[in-house]
């Protein structure tokens, strides 16, 4: 009665909790993308009518252990986490899987259950088999994807199956070893033998010998059963091809025509173009003929030691791209905004990770930080961030413990010299193979980064630097952007561009306070410079601390020229300046009012800008703190462009700006608003461009055209209406008398990336008689004589222009005209000449004793019109006038010397030419 009863509770249990499914009922197929052979691939379970992949969560060496038996593989190598095979499609299945190692499918290892996981496609399961078959299973190659289906519905039996579009179907078990075997079935593969010359390959002929990839690290001796079953199998060279008999050689080369390996070559070129009823028509057809590639004669193959090792199957192998990186602010005080230390991240294949602690060092910290825009890194106790990472653990309600536990959670090892543009080119492994836990006894990595000079002072303008710099960027449109130009011997010149790489310019982007470089520049990208060109062929290898420590050679004269000018683009630090200042109410995202962050009453208020004394300077910051460019206009009234409901009140008002301040907010400011042009359409506004000209002066024509000439008051009358003579013609009895005039020619050129062009529209042009053309601008270049200590004396009144391309280069077209009502500019290269012999191209030195002056001339004085570089419109020279002649010696550009050579040009005779 007691075996009754017990017997009834043993069917009523097996009715009520039915067992598991077998191993036969849950197919396992190896699919994706990137695999090198058919024993690697992304694990995908065939369960309830439908392929779904597996989750890498709390994934170890018993489970791919486990499926790699279940494919017919005698074991497993590794695994691979994170989608290393491609993200697959439909359904995951399984997550947080467990296995014993002893089970035959993956079916009766623990997990959460059928479809109930917490992951994403990005973290789909892949697994690495040792290439071994078990005794029992057929081998196969990679367009034969190994399958544990034994007898799955539909599938016919197909000895080469077309190539798959992301996965690979299941097909049927080849009927035995021994019927695959022959050289038309199996192709060439490459055998890699530790020993070739062992006692069980040299018992098969070389008219025997396939190709097979062998890897025999581990398990080189094997079971008796599993030699016999290898033996029928074809086995790797013996002899080279060329020295086999003939017959022997031309039946490897139609086992090239027709073996999986040339099938292979020719499906992987079209894997990504078949659609599923292409694949569909040609599996019909194929069941039918024999498949055949494009013909490759197979290369003699000889073992190689250096291929044999386990590397090849670690997830570490293949490089891991680091996209960006960020530092999360824990316990750290940021330098005015600035985040400068915290815990690193990391973002791979879209999502982002942490860095574990074990074997990060300051080489790496210092890559991070020039990612960053940070120049330098630094060493800091990190006893506070172990201490809050034990707590988190130690707290139960915290995620940490789960998180930490995920392999996709971490980055384990990053390895960079130092040297590095970014963590893309560091060595790194997502996860440490053979590891069951990842970043076992560390923690999230920690970086602190060094600011730059530029900003420590955030807040307030930069401060000067304490030693003066050897290289400076020119003419960038934002931040850290810019040709680069190089002090030697007290002149500045640029770098020719052979041999120019991201090396040598992170090395100069650290040197001015930024990280590494972003881009390096060749060609002139940026525009082109003027004076010496002082290195050429520039080498570094990333440690030095200024470019004048890197291996360069000398330029000899005219072997390199400034089209060839290189620039750099920097990483620069996130200030949070941008999201400071916005525009509203333009047609376009680079153009509007101009509104404001400031702090009023206590609290963070926006607003719109006074317009008075708005220029072309202020436009210039606001345009590269929003990162940009050039700004094209100043607006100083903006009735077309309504500003914000939020913005309506004035909050900054007697705006001043230098030029090189890196916000709005820096500039000199009213303490109090005051504002009597009032706020609305008299607002301040933008316009800014990607682009900008670049006026220069040529000093070497006027060094070598000044004269003086003694003019008749007769030939003067119309330089005497545009005002270009001295008070005291008006005091002269004319057309009798003369006057004397110091007369020059000057060449403006256009060195920029845009052409130049008036402010002013046609119809407001000015017609004057005397020239018979229209001058488009009023003041465009200022000529003065100045004493030493800066006191003018004489003063050119040319009132007004005519802007037109004098000249171009070969290859460029002469667009710009001042007759017949032409349209008036300077191109992009070209020049603009004014001859010495026109009127008001002088300056009226009449009433000037004999003495020693500086003369100077300025190109666009007033800043009407925009240019990317202001510092280089100013020529100066220095005049000794005797009262007959006049020498004019050390002619320069404003910027081209340092400040101590610029002092001395003040004040003594001992400097040299500075010519284009």
């Amino acid at each position: 009665m007691l075996c009754l009863s017990s017997l009834s509770t043993l069917l009523l249990l097996l009715l009520l909790y039915p067992p598991p499914l077998s191993g036969q009922e849950v197919l396992v197929r190896l699919a994706g993308v990137g695999r090198r052979n058919a024993n690697e691939g992304r694990v995908e379970v065939f369960y309830n009518g439908a392929w779904g992949t597996v989750c890498d969560d709390e994934v170890d060496l018993n489970l791919a252990n486990v499926v790699c038996r279940q494919l017919g593989f005698q074991r497993s190598f590794t695994w691979a986490h994170s989608a290393k095979f491609g993200q697959g499609q439909g359904l995951i299945w399984l997550d947080n899987v467990r296995c014993k190692g002893t089970e035959l499918s993956i079916a009766e290892c623990r997990s959460n259950g059928w479809g109930i996981n917490d992951c994403t496609h990005a973290e789909d399961l892949g697994v690495i088999c040792s290439p071994e078959r078990r005794a029992s299973s057929p081998s196969v190659t990679l367009e034969e994807a190994p399958s544990s289906s034994r007898n799955q519905p539909n599938q016919p039996r197909q000895r080469n199956p077309p190539p798959p579009r992301q996965s690979v179907s299941p097909p049927a078990p080849p009927a035995a070893p021994a019927q695959i075997s022959s050289s038309s079935a199996r192709g060439h593969e490459i055998a890699l033998h530790r020993n070739p010359a062992s006692s069980r390959r040299s018992s098969i002929s070389p008219q025997e010998n396939g190709h097979e990839i062998q890897i025999l690290r581990r398990n080189r001796g094997g079971s008796r059963a599993e030699q016999q079953v290898s033996s029928a199998l074809p086995q790797g060279h013996q002899l080279p091809t060329h020295l086999a008999n003939g017959a022997t050689y031309r039946q490897r080369q139609e086992t090239a025509r027709t073996g999986p390996q040339a099938v292979r070559r020719e499906a992987e070129g079209q894997v990504n173009r078949q659609s599923q009823s292409q694949l569909q028509s040609e599996r019909r057809s194929e069941r039918q003929q024999q498949l055949s590639g494009n013909h490759v004669e197979p290369e003699p193959v000889y073992p190689d030691m250096g291929l044999e090792t386990d590397a090849h199957y670690t997830q570490g192998s293949s490089r891991v791209h680091l996209e960006e990186a960020r530092l999360r602010p824990v316990l750290s005080s940021n330098h005015g905004g600035l985040v400068t230390e915290g815990v690193l991240e990391v973002k791979h294949a879209g999502r982002w990770r942490h860095v574990c602690s074990q074997g990060w060092d300051l080489s790496s910290s210092h890559v991070v930080c020039g990612m960053l825009g940070f120049p330098a890194s630094e060493v800091f106790d990190q006893n506070a961030y172990r201490k809050l990472w034990d707590t988190k653990l130690a707290d139960p309600s915290s995620r940490l413990k789960t998180q930490i536990s995920k392999k996709a959670y971490w980055v384990e090892k990053v390895q960079c010299q130092g040297t590095e543009p970014s963590l893309s080119q560091c060595q790194a492994q997502l996860s440490l193979p053979r590891s069951d836990v990842p970043c076992r006894g560390g923690m999230h990595a920690v970086v602190r980064c060094v600011p730059g000079s530029q900003f420590t002072r955030y807040g307030r303008a930069p401060a000067p630097p304490a030693v003066p710099p050897m290289v400076r960027l020119k003419a960038g449109p934002r931040l850290g952007e810019g040709r680069v130009e190089v002090l030697k011997e007290g002149k500045w010149g640029t770098v020719c561009d052979h041999l120019w790489d991201i090396s040598a310019a992170s090395v100069v982007c650290r040197e001015l306070g930024f990280g590494t470089a972003k881009e390096a520049l060749t060609k002139a990208q940026l525009g082109q410079g003027t004076g010496p060109i002082h290195m050429n062929s520039v080498q570094c290898t990333g440690k030095e601390k200024s470019i004048t420590e890197c291996h360069y050679k000398q330029v000899p004269l005219y072997s390199c020229k400034h089209s060839q000018d290189v620039a750099v683009r920097c990483n620069v630090p996130n200030t949070g300046l941008q999201a400071t200042v916005r525009l509203a109410g333009g047609r376009e995202p680079a153009e509007g009012r101009v509104e404001v962050l400031m702090e009023v009453g206590g609290a963070k208020r926006w607003g719109s800008v006074c317009s008075e004394n708005w220029g072309i300077n202020e436009a210039m910051v606001v345009c590269r703190q929003l990162g940009l460019g050039f700004a094209s206009r100043a607006h100083q009234e903006t009735w077309y462009w309504p500003g914000s409901s939020d913005a309506a009140n004035v909050v900054l008002s007697g705006t001043h700006c230098i030029g090189t301040e890196m916000s709005i907010q820096q500039c000199r400011r009213n303490t109090n608003v005051y504002c009597p042009r009032g706020g609305e359409g008299r607002a301040a506004g933008v316009t800014c461009v990607e682009t900008a000209p670049d006026l220069v002066l040529d000093a070497q024509l006027v060094q070598e055209t000044a004269y003086l000439e003694d003019r008749p008051l007769h030939l003067l009358t119309c330089a005497n209406e545009e005002n270009c003579l001295s008070s005291s013609a008006a005091r002269m009895n004319w057309p009798y008398g003369h006057r004397r005039l110091l007369r020059f020619s000057s060449r403006i050129m256009n060195m920029g990336r845009a052409d130049f062009r008036p402010r002013a529209t046609r119809e407001s042009w000015t017609w004057h008689q005397c020239h018979r053309h229209y001058h488009s601008i009023e003041v465009f270049t200022h000529y003065d004589l100045l004493t030493f200590n800066g006191t003018k004396v004489a003063e050119g009144h040319k009132a007004s222009f005519c802007l037109e391309d004098t000249y171009c280069p070969d290859g460029v077209h002469k667009r710009y005209a001042c007759y017949n009502m032409g349209q008036q500019g300077i191109s992009v290269g070209c020049w603009d000449t004014y001859r010495h012999d026109i009127d008001c191209q002088w300056i009226d030195i009449t009433d000037i004793r004999p003495g020693e002056y500086i003369f100077q001339v300025e190109v666009n004085p007033s800043l009407d019109m925009a240019e990317s570089d202001f510092q280089n419109n100013v020529m100066r020279c220095r005049c000794k006038y005797d009262g007959a002649r006049v020498y004019m010696f050390g002619c320069h550009a404003g910027d081209a010397y340092s400040a101590e050579v610029e002092d001395l040009f003040d004040h003594q005779r001992q400097i040299s030419n500075n010519f284009l």
